[in-house]
């Protein structure tokens, strides 16, 4: 005769705490498709540094970056991820200031000055920015020419 295994509380409770975490683990790797993408900010020829870097796609989550004193950014989705999702996207930027010095335009290390970042900041805001780009799947290079 067939013996009957008995089902305990702590094991039933076992399966279900294991079929949870399986579907949670699933949960994390949902990104949408992604592509690496990095570039250079200028304006008027130079780099732009302390600059937020957004990419709004029309639907889905943005990705930012900011640019490094060369004016250098590479965007991220998440903190797992880096890149920005597939798609068009609009782009805007946000100034950051780097120090105290700069942020009342006394900094001799900003290739930018304060009325340039004025500008900058007036066109390519994320009210009135006019920028559109369209990030593939894979590594790219999307230099920004805030002129």
């Amino acid at each position: 005769m067939p013996r009957l295994v008995q089902t305990t509380p702590f094991r039933v409770s076992m399966v279900l705490a294991l079929a949870a975490l399986v579907t949670l683990a699933g949960c994390g790797s949902d990104a949408p498709p992604i592509g690496l993408v990095s570039g250079t900010v200028t304006h008027n020829g130079k780099p732009v540094p302390n600059l937020t870097v957004s990419f709004m796609p029309e639907n889905g989550r943005p990705s930012w970056g900011m640019t490094n004193s060369e004016g250098y950014y590479s965007l991220h989705w998440d903190e797992d991820h880096d890149g920005a999702e597939v798609g068009t996207h609009k782009v805007s930027v946000a100034y950051i200031p780097g120090s105290q010095a700069e942020e009342v335009g006394r900094s001799k290390v900003a290739p930018a000055t304060p009325e340039d970042r004025k500008e900058v900041l007036k066109k390519y805001g994320i009210e009135t920015s006019p920028l559109t780009q369209q990030v593939k799947p894979g590594k790219q290079t999307i230099d920004l020419k805030l002129d």
